[in-house]
């Protein structure tokens, strides 16, 4: 006996003569196998489902199932892929050798045997079982998560779905998306982010097992980067899919915690159903992602369904972000400022700058949707550099005709995180010759309390080049002492939904008060936003709210009517003080 390859697993051995089954087992454990010898096929094939099997020996002719049945059964199944199947039987006319290389047979052994040479043989089988092997799992495995990829879920979907037509079952494609991972990587580095998704992968995987049991067919495949795509087979694929998508997300409730770090890379999903979301695999995947979109725009909880609504949506996002894109590149955007005021005196302190897009088909464009989508292609950029641009060329117009007006820019999250707004605007601040002290970046609290090095170092460069800082929507969301004092603006806005009743309800009231007291306590300038009704203007003007913005006093403006209304020489007549705000007042 040979002995040549190291190889473990099981051999099953299936032939109905006793001398057959014992010689083919001693030439089996020569090879370091363990022989499982069975007289049936039948038994034969129910072993093989249940152990790690190496090879597989058929006879052709035995009671129950023959060795070509049982080798086409093994083959349907995908683990049986690779595994050689060697038919060892008296038959050797080619009509037999077809029908076993037909059935998915690796090799064919005659009887009489040659027992002296078959464990050589069954080492070269192995061996080239081996190598294919390897070759499989580089083709259809991620080296990451040990998982199916993305070629091998496709090929999988594309056998499951015409099984599901033949037994009048129906297959869902969840699709799972990670959200902000790109964050891991940029913060932590590429080693903990692929921490990460090992986690996610054994996470995703520990509740398809309590699934599994019940359905006929559950797999779970890395479809690239942060993305997992899940297969069902069911009679009642969709209602499942749902309880294993909504398990999914709930399972993520809890932080994944890797080296003293805690991650919550909470997952959108979406799911879609063949045969009533596509007739096709490639149709059923594309409304999967289609649905997970949705859910990750935020219009549906975290896991959604698809809908075909959501095709047509997903389309005019599409069609207005490449439209967009274009009118970056073509510097078709545009700014209209809004003043801000002193209330002691009533004088303008500044503006800010508020983008506005007109498409040539869509007319225009509100900003919360192209700013989405924006956000979501990571465009974001792209604009936030074009506005600072904009806003610098507009400030050296505006100081070469002798008015200095500082300017307040939003600046994203996405900026602000995985951007350079200092950079960019340490640039353009230098090419148009203005001070970049001219310049004040608003951000909203939700950026604060994340609290990341990457934002802090941020800020503290922005400071540095003697922009102001203002904390933009002040109260809507995250609010906490914790983070103003860690890092206090200059300025905290008052957000409109506090000051829309401010004069009128107790609660908006309370909370108003609170943060003039705080901001006061910290020596902070406080705006107002969304000033409407002489009631409120008033109200906030008692309380000693420093600076207020809103319809009331201004609408936004574009240049020349912010220059031809606040920044040109007042007229002395009575009725430009009372009708028509000018010089600096209102």
């Amino acid at each position: 006996m040979s002995g040549t390859v190291a190889t473990t697993g099981v051999a099953i051995i299936a032939d109905d003569e006793d001398l057959g089954r014992l010689l083919l087992a001693e030439a089996v454990s020569a090879s370091g196998l363990t022989p499982l010898a069975f007289d049936n096929g039948g038994a034969a094939l129910e072993a093989a489902r249940s152990q790690d099997v190496a090879i597989v020996l058929l006879d052709v002719d035995m009671p129950g199932l023959d060795g070509y049945s049982v080798c086409r059964r093994l083959r349907s199944e995908p683990r049986f892929a690779t595994v050689p199947i060697v038919m060892v039987t008296g038959h050797e006319d080619a009509e037999a050798i077809g029908r076993a290389f037909d059935a998915g047979a690796t090799d064919f052994i005659s009887k009489p045997v040659n027992w002296a040479l078959l464990p050589r043989r069954l080492d070269y089988i192995l061996r080239n079982a081996a190598a294919a092997e390897r070759i499989e799992r580089l083709a259809y495995f991620d080296p990451l998560t040990g998982l199916p990829n993305r070629q091998c879920c496709i090929e999988t979907a594309e056998r499951l779905v015409p099984e599901a037509a033949h037994l009048q079952e129906a297959v869902a494609i969840v699709y799972l998306d990670l959200n902000s991972f790109k964050r891991v990587n940029d913060t932590f580095g590429h080693s903990v982010g692929d921490a990460v998704l090992r986690n996610v992968a054994g996470k995703l995987s520990g509740v398809l097992e309590g699934f599994r049991a019940e359905n006929q067919h559950l797999s779970l495949s890395r479809f690239g980067g942060d993305e997992f795509v899940i297969l069902l087979r069911h009679p009642a694929a969709r209602a499942r899919a749902i309880s294993i998508a909504e398990a999914c997300a709930a399972a993520f409730k809890e932080p994944i915690l890797y080296e003293g770090l805690e991650f919550y890379p909470a997952p959108s999903v979406g799911l879609a159903v063949y045969p009533d979301d596509g007739g096709d695999v490639v149709t059923v995947l594309k409304h999967a992602d289609t649905a997970m979109y949705q859910a990750k725009s935020g219009a549906a909880e975290s896991v959604a369904v698809y809908t075909p609504a959501m095709s047509s949506r997903l389309s005019n996002w599409l069609d207005l972000e490449a439209r967009l894109r274009r009118a970056v590149a073509e510097d078709r955007l545009r700014l209209v400022y809004q003043p801000k005021f002193r209330l002691r005196d009533n004088q303008l302190v500044g503006v800010e700058a508020l983008l506005r897009w007109c498409d040539s088909e869509y007319g225009d464009i509100p900003p919360t949707r192209f700013i989405e989508i924006a956000e979501d292609s990571g465009l974001i950029l792209d604009i936030g550099s074009w506005v600072v641009r904009a806003v610098c060329r507009q400030l050296r117009a505006w100081l070469d005709r002798g008015f200095t007006v500082p300017v307040a820019i939003n600046v994203s999250g996405k900026d602000l995180l995985h951007g350079d707004p200092a950079r960019v605007i340490a640039e353009e601040t230098a090419a148009a010759m203005i001070p970049a002290s001219l310049i004040e970046v608003e951000i909203t609290e939700s950026v604060l309390i994340k609290d990341s090095a990457a934002g802090r170092t941020a800020l503290k460069r922005l400071r540095e080049l003697g922009c102001r800082v203002a904390l933009d929507d002040f109260g809507t969301g995250y609010s906490s002492l914790a983070y103003i004092t860690r890092f206090p603006p200059d300025r905290i806005k008052i957000d409109k939904a506090f000051v829309h009743d401010v004069d009128t309800a107790a609660g908006n009231a309370a909370i108003a008060n609170a943060i003039l007291s705080l901001a006061e306590s910290l020596g902070v300038t406080v705006t107002a936003e969304g000033i409407e009704r002489p009631g409120q203007l008033e109200w906030l003007r008692s309380r000693g709210c420093q600076e207020a913005q809103g319809f009331l006093l201004a609408r936004p403006l574009s240049p020349a009517d912010l220059e031809r209304q606040f920044l040109a020489p007042a007229k002395p007549t009575a009725e430009a003080e009372t009708l028509a705000p000018r010089s600096g007042r209102f």
